[in-house]
C-alpha cells in the first residue's frame, strides 16, 4: 500500500489539468485548465480506518488538488494505492479514515 498525492479528473471533460484556486479556510474550489469548469471537492467517510500509513514527506504544491477529511478536517488526504482496491479510495493521514471523493457546485463553462 502506498499513499499518493491527490490527483483528480475534471467531472466535465476528464482532463487532469486541474488547479486548486482558493484556500482551505474559504472553500475547495478547483478549475479545469482544459474546459474551465469550476467545481468544489468534498469527502465522505467510508466507515473504516487504516493504521500504519504515513503521509509522504514531500512539500505540497499550493495549486495541487486539495480536500479536507470529512472526519477531522485535516488536509492530509491522499490516494490509497493498493492492488486489492481498483477504485481510487482516499485515506486521511491524520485520523486514518477511509474516504470517498465527491464533486459539488459543478459550474460548466
Amino acid at each position: 500500500m502506498t499513499l499518493l498525492p491527490l490527483t483528480i479528473q475534471c467531472p466535465a471533460c476528464g482532463s487532469s489539468d486541474v488547479t486548486y484556486t482558493c484556500e482551505p479556510t474559504c472553500c475547495f474550489n478547483h478549475v479545469c485548465g482544459a474546459c474551465y469548469t469550476a467545481f468544489e471537492l468534498y469527502t465522505q467517510p467510508l466507515g473504516g480506518t487504516l493504521q500504519g500509513m504515513q503521509a509522504p514527506a514531500a512539500e505540497r504544491d499550493s495549486l495541487a488538488p486539495t480536500v479536507a477529511c470529512a472526519r477531522c478536517e485535516s488536509l492530509d488526504v491522499y490516494i490509497l494505492a493498493r492492488e486489492d482496491t481498483p477504485s481510487q479510495q482516499l485515506v486521511c493521514a491524520a485520523c486514518h479514515a477511509l474516504l470517498e471523493l465527491g464533486f459539488v457546485s459543478v459550474d460548466l463553462r
